[in-house]
């Protein structure tokens, strides 16, 4: 789960509405003990500040911005039953607080189906809580929901709210090219990395894109930025030998497909590319061999039957070679088509 981080608070002199029973004695002990608190979480002590804000509430049980405090305390220590009972609580008690519906959108044990993490989040926003991370979230789901105009919306907003919000940027990107707008995509991953030059997933994503506007040597570029901030980063030596296959370099992005693999040895777009590489490098036996490893273990990668069928054809195998095409196409790959125009 991505860390939720805290919203901190200045220490606490708003009055927030409270039990008639309380004495003023208890009230003003509690409210002690809720600055005590703010003060251990600016210090990350998440244990002290855990203990100063059970006695806030117990002190007085209505002071509901301490039972807001403590559940994102319980979050941050990995209590999140506690911590969503403590929001949910809260949120009963201040219906017209939306940071309790945030959290408790946010929250995973909740995540029941993308909808329904929205209508808590669109809960949040109606009622006041329009902070630039309920927006980001917001855009995020609908994401997920293939809602990329609706998302491009949120994240814009979130980005207004927040002009150096790089994950914002980010994933505006993503639902950009989603509706192939490459030029607003690069444009979003470059502000990303501006803002947040510790982003390799950002570095590759954007070198994606270079590879879809023809541009291989930006993108090479850029995978190689990914892989020296993530030296583990199987994706980007994959993503980084597909530029080098098209700039020529065989040899070199073999070497790239051969590290992503020891890697991630599953990792089955890194074993078609070696094998297509293979097969340019005249290695036909070699290829067809990878290609099979592949399709053993997913029998619906179009891509791969595609290049096996273009392999075979060189080595006079125009059955098999048509049979696979034939198979490439029912997988998704209409680039197939064409192919099979030379079988009988």
């Amino acid at each position: 789960m991505k860390k939720i981080s805290l919203i901190l608070f200045t220490l606490f002199f708003v009055s927030l509405p409270i039990f008639s029973q309380v004495s003023d004695k208890n009230k003003k002990n509690a409210k002690t003990a809720y600055n005590s608190a703010v003060e251990n979480i600016r210090s990350l002590n998440f244990e002290l500040a855990l203990t100063y804000l059970d006695a806030a509430v117990d002190l007085d049980p209505g002071l509901n911005e301490a039972l807001i405090q403590r559940a994102k305390v319980k979050v941050e220590l990995g209590k999140i039953k506690e911590a969503i009972a403590d929001f949910t609580l809260a949120g009963e008690r201040d219906p017209s607080n939306g940071e309790p519906d945030f959290y408790l959108g946010y929250l995973p044990f909740v995540k029941d189906t993308s909808k329904i993490v929205i209508n808590r989040l669109d809960a949040a926003i109606q009622k006041g809580y329009k902070q630039a991370q309920v927006y980001y979230y917001r855009g995020l789901y609908k994401l997920l929901l293939n809602e990329h105009s609706g998302a491009i919306s949120d994240f814009t907003k979130a980005i207004e709210l927040k002009a150096n919000y790089s994950l914002a940027y980010h994933d505006r990107a993503s639902a950009k090219r989603s509706l192939g707008d490459m030029q607003g995509a690069l444009y979003d991953y470059r502000m990303a990395v501006n803002y947040e030059n510790n982003f390799p997933l950002a570095f590759n994503n954007m070198g994606s894109v270079k590879i879809s506007l023809g541009d291989y040597e930006g993108a090479l570029a850029d995978y190689s930025v990914a892989i020296k901030l993530d030296p583990d980063f199987y994706i980007a030596y994959n993503n980084r030998g597909t530029a080098k296959y098209f700039l020529g370099q065989p040899d070199s992005a073999l070497l790239d497909f051969d590290r992503a693999i020891i890697i991630q040895q599953d990792y089955l777009p890194a074993l078609n590319n070696k094998a297509a590489s293979l097969s340019k490098a005249n290695l036909y036996p070699e290829a067809i061999s990878l290609f099979d490893v592949v399709l053993s273990s997913d029998n619906a990668f179009g891509k791969a039957y595609l290049n096996r069928g273009l392999v075979r054809e060189l080595t006079g195998d125009l059955d098999g070679a048509c049979a696979d095409w034939k198979k490439a196409l029912e997988h998704g790959i209409p680039e197939a088509e064409k192919y099979l125009k030379e079988c009988k």
